[in-house]
């Protein structure tokens, strides 16, 4: 029998939203709707295809570790020096490898809850204690409660704006002083996943402040609007000091070559992002309406998702959405449904509907 590490069975382990091929099998369902992973319901920009297609035929070789031109565009478009850029294998290979090169046996970490999981994961990984601070009323980060939370050994901050997996945010003005009063021996890591979603003029990105710290991470994916989940690549941004740190606990050639070819041509398009962004907050809002209508509380949400805790078995609720061709995502006692197409948000709240006549 294998040796393992003693702490191994209290990591957990990520558990991704379930395939819609593997469903159609089980239930024998021809139409299923997947809207449990915050994907982009719609595939890359035709440009980005092109250019993935045509790079195909350097394969053979190992991608370019530095992600040379990458990191160039990424810094040209956001505004800051190239040695400030850190590309990973999507954002969470850039938190991962963060708790490892900051956490250790004796450190903590503190985090909001419920929030994206990797946190905890990244956590248990690197040997540290997780400190977990409830959300406020609203489902966003309680910020007064979070900087009360840091101990003497705490190492690493996470705050996730916009919130996984309820989407609440805070304002910019909120986010800079809480920053300004976390000890700059402590890093903190801005995951900024969902914000090409936000619509709210309250919220600020901090990426462009995130270089007046030399303690502050701001990390972004291709994962999401851009719609390049399954090519896993996204960036960080911080003093260049310490991103040359940070990176030493990544492994070399993580970020694939054609990773690399299309986030480089996604950067050319943002008119084609503005109407990603326009068409995701009608669908946003067309699902929260929806659930209200049905007598449910949905969060207010400024990512690519809706979240809602029903009076319900969760589960349950999941499992019977489930059978109707409608994959969720339960997280605690709440339940997050992605945003999906026009067709699938309707199938959604049809199915919701049904349901809820079934139970009556």
């Amino acid at each position: 029998m294998p040796t393992f590490r003693s702490d191994i069975a209290s990591i957990p382990r990520y558990v991704p939203g379930r395939p819609i091929d593997e469903v159609a099998r089980e239930l024998g369902i021809a139409s299923i709707d997947k809207l449990a992973s915050n994907e982009c319901p719609v595939e890359p920009f035709p440009e980005v295809l092109a250019a993935i297609a045509a790079g195909g035929a350097g394969l053979n070789r190992y991608p370019d570790s530095a992600g040379y031109e990458l990191t160039r565009a990424i810094a040209e478009h956001h505004g800051v020096p190239p040695e400030a850029v850190w590309i990973g294998a999507g954002s969470s290979e850039i938190l991962r490898c963060t708790a490892l090169s900051v956490g250790g046996p004796g450190t903590s970490a503190v985090f909001a809850h419920p929030s994206f999981v990797m946190y905890t994961i990244g956590t248990k990984l690197s040997h540290a204690e997780a400190i977990t601070v409830p959300l406020d009323t609203d489902f966003a980060h309680d910020l007064d409660a979070m900087a009360d939370a840091i101990r003497p050994d705490t190492t690493l901050v996470y705050v996730c704006n916009p919130n996984n997996p309820t989407g609440g945010i805070r304002s910019g003005v909120d986010v800079r002083r809480f920053v300004e009063s976390v000890p700059e021996r402590v890093t903190v890591i801005i995951d900024e996943a969902y914000a090409e979603y936000v619509t709210d003029a309250n919220y600020a990105s901090f990426l462009d402040a995130s270089l007046q710290f030399p303690n502050v991470l701001v990390a972004r994916t291709f994962s999401k609007i851009y719609g390049l989940a399954g090519l896993r690549i996204g960036f960080g941004v911080g003093d260049p000091s310490l991103v040359g740190t940070l990176r030493t606990s990544q492994a070399p050639f993580t970020v694939g070559s054609l990773a690399q070819v299309g986030a480089l041509e996604a950067l050319r398009h943002p008119a084609r992002l503005a109407e990603r962004r326009d068409d995701n907050h009608i669908g946003r809002r067309f699902l929260a309406e929806g659930l209200g209508h049905l007598g449910y509380r949905p969060a207010s949400s400024e990512a690519n998702f809706v979240y809602f805790e029903p009076d319900v078995d969760p589960v349950e609720l999941a499992d019977a959405l489930l059978h109707r061709g409608e994959i969720v995502r339960v997280l605690g006692k709440g339940i997050r449904v992605t945003v999906g197409t026009d067709d699938e948000n309707h199938r959604f709240l049809e199915a919701m509907r049904a349901i809820g006549t079934t139970d009556a």
